[in-house]
């Protein structure tokens, strides 16, 4: 191979490869899980995509004193010890692409209004809606843009990317278009798109023609034109029941999309177990799971998503991750980036929260948003671990521990 067409990364303070992770599955998690190599290097294959150089795969990884002698004449960035080098992040649950600015309205709920008198005067989830369907697509897709370069900053490399800010045909296909358009602007960063069209009902449509809409129309358009590559639905009281889930996600499995559920987090309604009966990648939130479904989850391979921005930003009591953890399931943490319930594309902020709320230690976070984040997007065989033939989508951290990453809280990227 040509020393033009590889780079190396050399003298890092520490390089976590995660493979003892992967080969746990992402279960019960130690720190020798983590693969640590002090003074650790990287050998990656670059390829070149609209004149940048984009990483492409992973060519070599160990001890700087030990990388091979056909390497040596690369292109070197020399760490000096003083930055760490782990998997690139994971953020396996955002709702990125949205217009309306939803400010004033957390303003006035700190100052003691209530969701449903906001919600009654038009704000809430109604007010992003209207703003979104409003939107055109170009403005959707620069503001997206900007929260992707941010994302990147903070080392985020892979991405889920949810629509349901349209609960209509065609604002719900705008979003998935953006999603896709944002994949090819950024090759960096691995995006997976969701369609999320059960996210709310909307006002304009009965409940019987919107549930026929989604099942009958939206869904196969979305399949044939290839916009998302998986379905999530809100299931929990006061939104879409255990039955109206189940169709739902069934009708995307016949058309072969990955199934996603927003389970259980405002009440216990065995969404998570209907997660699990599916095949689901992942169930997410689980603020208000029994323990039948964390039983359910552990002996799956549906991956335990948790969103403890999310808890913290509404006063919620938090995920029972600890319960999750003993019981053997694959657990991970991710942003739920909204505008309404987490207004953050802090990945590392939400793992100081997740580390001091929900008990989480030094590994299992690590494991929380690299490979076992994969795993909730069905990626983990290619992504999420810095080994030998895996994508090299890795992050230089400004620190030279990982744990600093979430120590140092909300530091600016």
């Amino acid at each position: 191979m040509p020393s033009h067409s590889y780079r190396v990364v050399i003298h890092a303070s520490e390089l976590l490869t995660g493979e003892g992770v992967r080969k746990k599955y992402g279960r019960r998690i130690q720190d020798c899980d983590l693969g640590q190599i002090e003074d650790g290097a990287l050998v990656y294959s670059v390829r070149s995509i609209r004149g940048r150089e984009i990483p492409s795969k992973i060519l070599w990884v160990g001890k700087s004193s030990e990388i091979p002698k056909k390497y040596l004449k690369s292109k070197r960035t020399n760490l000096k010890l003083n930055r760490a080098v782990i998997p690139g992040l994971v953020d396996a649950h955002t709702h990125l692409v949205f217009d309306g600015n939803r400010s004033l309205e957390f303003a006035r709920r700190c100052a003691g209004a209530t969701y449903e008198q906001i919600a009654q005067e038009g704000g809430g989830i109604l007010h992003t809606v209207t703003e979104t369907r409003r939107a055109s697509e170009d403005s959707l897709f620069q503001s997206a843009s900007s929260r992707v370069r941010e994302a990147i900053r903070y080392g985020i490399r892979t991405l889920e990317v949810k629509s349901g800010y349209g609960l209509n045909h065609e604002t719900e296909l705008k979003q998935l278009r953006v999603a896709r358009r944002l994949a090819k602007e950024f090759p960096e960063v691995f995006f997976q798109s969701t369609y999320l069209g059960a996210h709310a009902f909307p006002q304009d449509q009965s409940r019987e023609a919107y549930l026929h809409e989604m099942i009958h129309q939206t869904l196969p358009e979305i399949a044939e034109k290839n916009l998302a590559d998986a379905c999530d639905v809100f299931i929990d009281r006061g939104y879409f029941s255990l039955e109206e889930g189940r169709k739902i996600l069934q009708a995307a499995q016949r058309l072969k999309l990955k199934v996603k559920v927003h389970a259980d987090e405002l009440s216990d309604t065995s969404s998570a177990k209907l997660a699990v009966d599916l095949g689901a990648l992942s169930a997410d939130h689980l603020l208000k799971i029994s323990e039948s479904g964390i039983e359910a989850i552990a002996a799956s391979d549906t991956t335990a998503v948790l969103l403890p921005g999310t808890a913290f930003y509404l006063k919620a009591s938090h995920a029972p991750a600890r319960r999750l953890i003993e019981q053997g399931a694959r657990v991970a943490i991710a942003s739920d980036f909204n505008p309404g319930t987490c207004m953050t594309l802090n990945l590392p902020a939400v793992m100081t929260i997740a580390a001091l709320y929900l008990g989480l230690s030094r590994a299992e976070l690590f494991a929380g948003v690299t490979y076992n984040a994969c795993c909730a997007l069905g990626v983990q065989d290619h992504r999420g671990t810095l080994e030998q033939g895996k994508d090299a989508a890795f992050a230089v951290l400004p620190f030279k521990r990982f744990e600093e990453l979430y120590y140092r809280f909300a530091w600016s990227p």
